[in-house]
Formats: structure tokens, sequence, C-alpha cells
């Protein structure tokens, strides 16, 4: 039987929104925090702590050099509302279902707001440093982190660092799928912000990177062959390096 026209393309737009993702909830300490669904949340004028964004879709076409990096496509739009992260403790982003083909690094990052985030638009400076990463690691079994998402339950899990002073931050974490990444301007970056409010922390202020600013389309960790990379070849993601507690 043939199928109609419309039944295939739709099928198609279901396969790739399956290829892609996005973070719907976290989880600190044992409670679970809604995030955006950019699917159902506009329809309802629902307010999270994510700020806004338009699909699961990447960042890709080179746009990661412009405004829609910051926190992804949608304006960037602050929200009124945090959750509160105890310095120190861990925070768990559970995505959507992530599919394994989609290799590359994992990448968290902060970024203190003066005063309320609700009226910080966190897109320019040297303001967003980096709390975790992962690339490529051999001693692992799926050494892309991106990959190995998909065995874990597609959750990843950072530590929030217990040095950094009290207040309200943006919380920036990413996917960079590099598996169109040998041509100019096709890494694939899936970022979301959510606005939370550390609690119990010490004084540090750690400076980092611009965002946008800190990627650019010929940078080493994203301009590249990812099956080139190997145990011996190694492999820097862009974006500066990870905070440490002192």
């Amino acid at each position: 039987m043939q199928l109609p026209t419309q039944f295939l393309a739709l099928s198609a737009l279901v396969g790739l929104s399956a290829a892609h993702g996005f973070v719907q909830q976290l989880k600190v300490g044992n409670d679970y925090v809604t995030t955006w669904n950019p699917y159902k949340d506009p329809q309802k004028k629902l307010e999270r702590i994510t700020r806004t964004f338009k699909d699961n879709g990447p960042i890709t076409d080179g746009d990661y050099t412009g405004p829609n990096i910051t926190c992804n496509t949608g304006g960037n739009i602050p929200t009124s509302l945090t959750t509160l992260v105890p310095a120190g403790s861990k925070v768990s982003f559970l995505w959507t279902e992530w599919e394994s083909d989609h290799p590359g690094p994992i990448m968290t990052y902060m970024a203190r707001c003066p005063g309320k985030c609700s009226a910080f638009a966190a897109n320019s400076g040297n303001i967003w440093f980096k709390i975790d990463q992962s690339g490529y690691d051999a001693s692992f079994a799926v050494p892309w982190a991106s990959k190995r998402l998909y065995t874990q339950n597609s959750t990843w899990t950072v530590t929030i660092p217990k040095s950094i002073a009290s207040g309200e931050y943006i919380l920036r974490h990413e996917i960079l799928g590099l598996q169109r990444a040998a041509k100019s301007g096709l890494a694939q970056f899936y970022p979301a912000c959510h606005q939370v409010t550390v609690t119990g922390g010490g004084t540090a202020s750690p400076k980092g990177v611009a965002l946008p600013g800190a990627y650019a389309l010929d940078d080493p960790g994203i301009l590249l062959e990812y099956r080139d990379i190997s145990a011996t070849k190694l492999y820097t993601p862009p974006g500066g390096p990870v905070y440490r507690d002192p």
C-alpha cells in the first residue's frame, strides 16, 4: 500500500524531531523541577525557571557565533522564577530521550546575575564560567560524552562549586553535536539556560568567557572530523577550562 504524501512528510518530521532533544527536568537533591517544554508551555502560557527557546532543534549554520548561542533560539527572555541550589550540591539534567548518533561534548556553565536574573540579559562580558565538561574519554566503553548520555537514561549530573558566592545565577547546560562538524558552520549546539539561586556559598566570583564570543567557526573544538579523535589524538571542548574549587 502506498502511503499518502502527507503521512510521509509527517513521518520525516517525527524522525527529525526524535534525533534532537532538550532538558525536561532538573533534579536538585531529591526534588524534580520541571523546565521549559517548547511544545506545551507556550500554549498554556506557563513560566518556568528556564529561559524560553523555540524548539528541540540545534543552533547550527554558524548561528552559534551570534546572540542565539547565549540561551538558544527564541530571544533569551529572562523569567521571574529561580530554584534553590545549595553550593556544593549535585544537579542532574534529565534530557528527553537522546539519540546516540550525535557524538560530541557536554558542557555546563554558570553566570552570576548582578541582582535578579529576571533583569539580566547575560549576553555580554566574560561572565560564563564552566563548571563541568566531558568530551572524548577513551577510558569509557562509550568515549564521546553525548553518546554516553544515551546509556545513562539521558541524564547528566554536575556539581555546583562550593566556593562560589551565594546569589542568583544562570545555569547553562549544552550538548555539542559534531556529526557534521567537518564542514564550517555545521556543528550543532543544544544549549538551555535555567535560573537558580545558590545558597550557602563562599566568596568566589569566577570569570570566564563571553557567549556570544567564545565559539568561533574555526575553533579546533568545533571544526573537526570527529572520527579522527582517539585515545592518541586528543579533543579539547571549546569555551575554556573548567573552574575548580580552590
